[in-house]
């Protein structure tokens, strides 16, 4: 009986309550009924490292009173974050959420992050966080960048310039160098060429193992036309692949020059053509 006494009792303060206060009940109500939801659509997004990524995320709030909500994204180190509403390019840091009681109150944001440019960040998946706040009631999401490789090989001549000279039956050296321009090690570089008949071309060295980033490496060329090749220009090609991607072909112009002997040699004859036609004119000049 004493236990049906007291809850009758308690039943009948909180009415009293409810008559009497009506205020003080429904801000209980309306407070605990305030919320904050962010969504989107892709949690997560690929690019390589060279890329930025854009989410997109709406949020959703229920309460009786405007409130502004701080923004705030949390990235990895080096990461750069910006917030702008959706369909808009202002920087933003805030966000005004007008009430609802009924139907929440949506607005949609952008929240870009770019990742560093030196050095890259390496292929993987990064998390970000986007934390909205107001007061004592927040929300968050998670969202994810995944990053992937970018596989990039280059080759140019050392000096810059497309021709070379060659002495025929002679070795003649042209540098080449090699750049992974990419954002991830290749690997099992090798080297090779179109040459005209007879021409022995070879490299030094002859293979690469592994090219990281930003490591460009020589290569000599040793270019060794045969030795009865007739003065003129010729045309090499020089290909650089590797197991992941590959240089783009190198056309190389080669200007053969005959050997200094035989230069020495032709200036010999016509010195003795030239002595013998004086002979000549003195001889038939004195008649």
């Amino acid at each position: 009986m004493k236990i049906l006494r007291l809850v009758s009792l308690l039943s009948l303060l909180a009415l009293m309550l409810t008559v009497f206060f009506p205020g003080a009940a429904l801000a209980q109500d309306e407070t605990s009924a305030e919320s904050i939801a962010l969504t989107t659509e892709y949690p997560k997004l690929d690019a390589i490292a060279t890329g930025s990524f854009d989410f997109t995320v709406q949020l959703s709030y229920t309460g009786q009173t405007d409130r502004v909500f701080d923004l705030n994204v949390t990235v990895p180190t080096g990461w750069d974050t910006t917030i702008t509403p959706q369909y808009d390019t202002k920087l933003i840091s805030s966000l005004t959420m007008e009430k609802s009681t009924s139907i929440p109150t949506t607005k949609g944001i952008e929240v870009n992050a770019t990742p560093p440019s030196y050095p890259p960040a390496d292929p993987g998946d990064y998390a970000i966080t986007l934390k909205a706040s107001s007061g004592n009631i927040s929300g968050q999401i998670e969202l994810t960048a995944r990053i992937t490789a970018k596989y990039a090989l280059d080759a140019t001549p050392s000096n810059q310039t497309y021709n070379t000279d060659a002495k025929a039956g002679k070795d003649n050296t042209f540098s080449v160098t090699v750049t992974n321009t990419g954002t991830a090690p290749i690997d099992t570089i090798a080297f090779s060429s179109d040459k005209p008949t007879g021409w022995e071309i070879t490299f030094t060295p002859e293979k690469i193992e592994l090219l990281n980033i930003y490591d460009p490496k020589a290569i000599d060329v040793n270019i060794k036309p045969p030795s009865d090749t007739v003065a003129g220009d010729y045309v090499i090609t020089l290909q650089i692949s590797g197991k992941q991607a590959y240089a783009t072909a190198m056309d190389i112009r080669v200007t053969v020059k005959t050997p200094t002997i035989w230069g020495w040699v032709g200036l010999g004859i016509i010195a003795i053509v030239v002595v013998g036609l004086i002979l000549i004119f003195m001889r038939f000049g004195r008649r």
